[in-house]
């Protein structure tokens, strides 16, 4: 019963997104974990420029992560493959295996090098930490690491692959691991 309310907690949420006239949706998935994500401008919070990424990630621990983000990055060149992003990144969840929730905000970044091409691609490394000072709740800090590379198979279709951290230290419990370098794949579609 509780993936149904988990399930259809997630379609609402993009539903939502969609209306919200959202620019791509990625689902990411591996043996353990799938997230889902919807990205758009941030205009749509009155502040052009940057990204504004929402997402949800659940386990099959039953253990479900929402993060809601903002990224201001550097557009990549022939000139200057190499580009770099700064944000900050919002967590909200409960960890259904330890019975605690999370409430965090981080600050990170992420670099990417832009291979040129006919079919272009990347590289990606993508980096956040919330400190116990921006930890609430049960959480004391969260760790987030992603590496992943990616195509563009269509031109508005990515396909991924990459690994995932998602670390998250609470007061009883050091290093639960979320998402624990298990490798996924995915796609986006841009609208």
């Amino acid at each position: 019963m509780k993936r149904i309310q988990l399930l259809l907690a997630t379609v609402t949420f993009i539903l939502a997104m969609t209306q919200a006239h959202a620019n791509d949706l990625e689902i990411a998935l591996s043996s353990e974990t799938a997230q889902i994500t919807v990205r758009s401008d941030s205009s749509l919070i009155g502040w052009g420029g940057a990204d504004l990424i929402l997402g949800v990630l659940f386990n099959d621990d039953d253990d479900v992560v929402g993060q809601i983000s903002l990224l201001q990055s550097s557009q990549a060149s022939e000139e200057a493959p190499i580009s770099f992003g700064v944000g900050l990144r919002g967590y909200v969840g409960n960890l259904d295996l330890i019975k605690k929730d999370v409430v965090a905000l981080g600050i990170g970044g992420e670099i990417r090098y832009t291979i040129p091409g006919a079919m272009p691609m990347a590289v990606y490394l993508q980096g956040h930490f919330a400190p116990k000072i921006t930890s609430f709740s049960d959480t004391n800090s969260v760790t987030d690491l992603m590496l992943r590379y990616q195509v563009e198979i269509l031109p508005q279709t990515v396909a991924f692959a990459g690994i995932r951290l998602l670390e998250v230290d609470t007061k009883t419990v050091k290093n639960y691991e979320v998402d624990d370098n298990r490798f996924h794949v995915g796609t986006r579609f841009t609208f």
